[in-house]
């Protein structure tokens, strides 16, 4: 009898003891900022937006806006769903970041280089069809937000989601007309 009393003893102070070590690993939780409402990518952010939710986090946590710091009257650049958490990305202080538009262009993709990638800087030429082929530059250091990899239609063309300087839109759609587009990646080193 006395090993029966003995046993239930030892699995209690075990079963506590490891409930102390899982409550003192668990992740720490944080105040982080979440939209009330969807914020759109060049909307000031008010206080009537923002909401203050506290969440758990393993890792990760510097990603998202802290509630301890304001960040109303500062820029959205990226769109922010109801209830999102607020990432330190989607938001900006500099005002240039009103000053791009995207832009939506049809590509060739045998004119698509294998390891193009979204967020890279490419520039883009328009090439005439006839001969003699001349080439001229209409987007210098351009932003590739986004391209469909598997093209969009019968004729091979894959759509580049571009963002633009504001200044450049005009330049850059009245150059578009011929359709025939080459893109030039930007290579560090």
């Amino acid at each position: 009898m006395r090993i029966r009393y003995l046993l239930g003893g030892c699995l209690v102070i075990s079963a506590s003891i490891a409930f102390y070590l899982v409550a003192s690993n668990s992740p720490e939780s944080a105040t982080m900022w979440a939209a009330k409402v969807n914020l759109v990518p060049g909307q000031l952010i008010s206080s009537n937006d923002l909401e203050i939710r506290r969440v758990r986090f393993e890792t990760q946590s510097h990603s998202y806006l802290s509630a301890e710091q304001s960040i109303t009257g500062l820029i959205i650049v990226r769109s922010v769903l109801a209830n999102e958490l607020i990432p330190t990305m989607a938001i900006s202080q500099d005002l240039a970041a009103l000053s791009k538009a995207l832009i939506v262009l049809p590509v060739g993709r045998e004119y698509i280089s294998s390891v193009l990638h979204s967020g890279e800087k490419i520039d883009l030429y328009s090439v005439s069809k006839e001969k003699p082929f001349k080439a001229k530059l209409i987007g210098k250091d351009l932003g590739l937000l986004a391209f469909n990899e598997k093209g969009i239609d019968f004729n091979n063309l894959v759509n580049l989601t571009l963002i633009v300087p504001i200044e450049e839109v005009g330049l850059l759609l009245s150059n578009t007309q011929e359709g025939n587009f080459r893109i030039v990646q930007h290579i560090v080193g």
